[in-house]
């Protein structure tokens, strides 16, 4: 068995499939020294929910559209991304990549908040030894919808599983009632990003089967540089089998995937720290004609639960986020999603995405379920243009105060523009 281990670790190819550890951190062998690349994504968004705005406070922030929370009409470059990535010596034994943000997006604007973080990613992946070592900000291993580039996918928008439990927010606490807390953001949403060191690697039983693994030990502080909660770190455990039977690369590549992922660590608010604890597994499968994906997730602590408006004054709405940071608090949820290549410029698409939120609270529950429907035009390559109509519903099943206002909840249109310079 050792032996077998060994071997496995020894023995490497580059064939990346949709293998994001190996895409986003290493280089192949015939990889330019700098290489400049971006993409750009415009955005249009019309959101139809009803606004529900009872003595000045709007309690509908679904019904209006991100980052700003402002409008229901709307047309943003959402992305605007550029970044530098290549090798440092000539025997591709140090990686490095760059990546930076100038468009309007949680990142730069969350709820309405401006921020001044541009910086992504930055890091460097050393393959001196058996097992890669990257170090730096980069891309934490976990779920599929935040580990792959945002430019190879047609969806236009995360489910919303991904968006209340995985992409974190940060705030600044102004309100605290028991462990549920109110704030401003302290900075960008977290961008599915993390500060730390990773040691990953991908091991080739054959020419067609591989495993993945990775473990990150890292700040738990999103984009931030520093750690803000009391030195504690936050560990990151991935592991995927891939089986390549067909042709492609990086996303196009004809594969089948299997993985599964978790994640562990200690938030701050105020003077008191809590766990957050999520994981998940889910596959991925594509034969040059359909793909089809599917993720199931649970969290524990730090249950993100939408925006409040506090501010009381007609025709200005002031975003907070609130936050149930108790290990107590949990939810879960999933999506299934295919694509369908009619002809190679066209894929038609379908999702459902469902996200349960505080379901060990009956009154503080909440039930997401959207179906998106859509098209996708292909000009070259990634370049292409999407249509997504997203059929959204929302339910308290035992609060019908709550009710009443997530019956404003309406469907939403998008048509998204993505342009990749590489």
């Amino acid at each position: 068995m050792f032996k077998l281990l060994l071997l496995l670790t020894i023995i490497t190819f580059n064939l990346y499939a949709s293998n994001w550890l190996m895409i986003q951190g290493t280089e192949k062998q015939d990889a330019k020294d700098h290489n400049l690349w971006g993409f750009g994504q415009l955005r249009y968004i019309n959101n139809y929910g009803n606004i529900y705005e009872p003595g000045g406070i709007n309690k509908t922030p679904f019904s209006m559209n991100k980052p700003s929370l402002e409008e229901q009409e709307s047309l943003i470059i959402a992305r605007l991304r550029g970044g530098l990535r290549g090798k440092l010596v000539s025997d591709n034994k140090i990686n490095y990549f760059i990546l930076t943000e100038f468009a309007e997006n949680g990142i730069t604007n969350p709820a309405g908040h401006r921020q001044h973080s541009y910086l992504t990613d930055l890091s460097a992946t050393f393959r001196y030894l058996p097992v890669n070592i990257r170090v730096g900000k980069f891309k934490y291993p976990g779920s599929e919808e935040g580990l792959m580039t945002r430019f190879a996918s047609p969806f236009i928008q995360f489910t919303t599983m991904s968006d209340q439990l995985l992409l974190e927010r940060f705030i600044s606490p102004k309100s605290i009632n028991s462990t549920t807390y109110l704030g401003e953001p302290a900075h960008s949403v977290g961008a599915y990003r993390d500060t730390g060191i990773e040691l990953f690697q991908k091991l080739n039983i054959d020419k067609k089967n591989s495993i993945s693994y990775a473990y990150m030990l890292g700040q738990g502080s999103g984009l931030q540089m520093e750690n803000t909660n009391s030195s504690h770190p936050t560990h990151y455990i991935y592991s995927a089998y891939e089986n390549i039977f067909g042709e492609g690369k990086g996303y196009n590549l004809e594969s089948f995937k299997l993985y599964m992922w978790y994640q562990k660590g200690k938030r701050k608010l105020l003077d008191k720290l809590f766990d957050r604890e999520r994981y998940g597994l889910g596959f991925t499968y594509y034969d040059g004609t359909l793909r089809v994906d599917s993720e199931y997730v649970r969290g524990k602590g730090m249950i993100y639960t939408g925006a409040k408006d506090i501010d009381s004054l007609p025709n200005k709405d002031e975003w907070h986020f609130e936050i149930e940071a108790d290990e107590s608090s949990k939810a879960d949820g999933y999506y299934l999603s295919s694509q369908y290549k009619v002809i190679p410029k066209i894929e038609l698409l379908a999702r459902y995405d469902q996200f349960n939120r505080m379901k060990n609270i009956s009154a503080k529950k909440r039930v997401f379920k959207n179906t998106t429907l859509g098209i996708s035009y292909k000009f070259k390559g990634f370049n292409r243009i999407d249509f997504n109509y997203t059929f959204a519903k929302a339910s308290a099943p035992h609060n019908d105060a709550a009710q009443r206002i997530l019956n404003n909840t309406d469907n939403i249109a998008r048509i998204q523009l993505t342009m990749v310079y590489k």
